[in-house]
């Protein structure tokens, strides 16, 4: 495998975790106040409305990830 391929292995991981990572962490943030706030409270509503938006988002994003990760692995060299 030519270092040329590994690298662009590695740009396209990185690129699926750069639109990955913000959509978790809103997730992430969701979830917390989910957890602290009160399930009749407008902030639990909303932070229940923005954590389906972004598990829809994180769906497909996952997949491409997923995808991304596995041509990552089959591009390096045997050691």
């Amino acid at each position: 495998m030519t270092q040329a391929v590994s690298d662009l292995s590695l740009a396209r991981l990185k690129r699926h975790l750069g639109e990955y990572r913000p959509q978790l962490e809103k997730a992430l943030l969701a979830i917390q106040v989910l957890e602290t706030s009160h399930s009749e409270s407008d902030e639990f509503a909303l932070a229940l409305a923005d954590l389906q938006v972004c598990a829809t988002v994180l769906e497909p994003y996952s997949e491409g990830l997923v995808n991304a990760i596995e041509q990552f692995t089959e591009d390096q060299p045997d050691d």
